[in-house]
């Protein structure tokens, strides 16, 4: 089995995170995963990226954790890119953009998570519901959308009742599904990620894979903690 993880983050462009390049890498390889999906928090998200810039310059900033990443990884680890895009504490993980596809994209940022589950769906790309019954002193209230493609299932960074009621809502409105860690800090002690069969070549590879439910849910505890 290939392991994945499908939701971290870098120091490099998302401002809650300390979790370096250099570090992602070292973290994962020890920990036996075959691969990750860098997913920085978007422009409209807890970024760090300067957002007086034009906008394909801001695209080029955002990408620079996604890059430094798949630098420093070489051929120990295979790294893809996706992006967590966000509304007051609500949070979708979209798979299947690169940086070349996102400077034509200026247009997410303008709409509702409805209007993106839509517009998503309607190119091919996947957009998954992170951790959609988190909690948090700055989260208003659970926001829900029945348009939205995926469902995390699993994030190593909640507690049982989140997971449980996001794979409850994945049941009832039958999702497909991922898992993942939601990683910001080296010392995190639960990991989280898909395991396939067969080992991914590319983004397209694993969206694929989601939808037809061949990915397994994986749950460890970090070997460097």
């Amino acid at each position: 089995m290939y392991i994945y993880e499908t939701h971290c983050h870098t120091n490099l462009v998302s401002a809650c995170s300390d979790f370096t390049p250099e570090q992602i890498v070292e973290l994962y390889v020890k920990n036996g995963y075959a691969g990750l999906f860098v997913t920085d928090h978007f422009l409209n998200g807890n970024t760090t990226v300067d957002r007086s810039l034009p906008y394909e310059e801001q695209i080029d900033a955002f990408c620079r954790g996604y890059e430094a990443v798949k630098k420093a990884a070489g051929d120990k680890l295979q790294v893809f890119f996706g992006f967590e895009y966000s509304y007051k504490g609500t949070d979708f993980l979209i798979y299947g953009w690169d940086k070349e596809d996102l400077k034509k994209q200026k247009i997410i940022l303008d709409l509702s998570l409805k209007q993106l589950s839509v517009y998503c769906r309607e190119r091919g790309v996947l957009a998954v519901h992170a951790h959609p019954f988190r909690e948090a002193g700055y989260i208003d209230h659970i926001r829900l959308y029945p348009e939205v493609e995926g469902v995390e299932v699993y994030n190593a960074c909640r507690n049982e009742l989140c997971n449980s009621l996001g794979e409850y809502y994945a049941k009832a409105y039958s999702k497909p599904v991922t898992a993942g860690t939601d990683i910001h800090h080296f010392n995190q002690k639960y990991l989280g990620g898909m395991a396939f069969e067969n080992e991914l070549t590319s983004v397209n590879d694993f969206i694929a894979a989601v939808r037809e439910g061949s990915g397994k849910i994986v749950k460890l505890e970090n070997k460097l903690v």
